[in-house]
């Protein structure tokens, strides 16, 4: 059995409350919810706790408890704030 590291790779995220801000720009085309593309990908507000976010994998949802990583390929997937604190070091801005 063979051992790995994994290679250092930058990413973007944004946290949930930066997102809910940036929804609040979106005019959706249904007037009785909140549905957008973001990178490339559908999202819909199921409340103000949960969007419903699709990835390569299916959707998911994300939550205040989660950030939204934006990966190397534009692809976009909500990871656990603990998780993404074990796995990442945030950079400056």
């Amino acid at each position: 059995m063979g051992r790995a590291i994994k290679k250092p790779v930058e990413i973007e995220f944004i946290t949930f409350d930066e997102f809910c801000e940036m929804s609040k720009d979106i005019h959706s085309l249904y007037p009785d919810r909140i549905e957008f593309i973001f990178n490339g990908y559908n999202v819909i507000k199921k409340n103000d706790e949960c969007f419903i976010i699709q990835t390569l994998e299916g959707f998911h949802n994300f939550t205040p408890q989660d950030v939204l990583i934006i990966g190397v390929k534009g692809e976009i997937y909500p990871c656990k704030i603990d998780i993404f604190e074990q796995t990442y070091e945030v950079l400056e801005k």
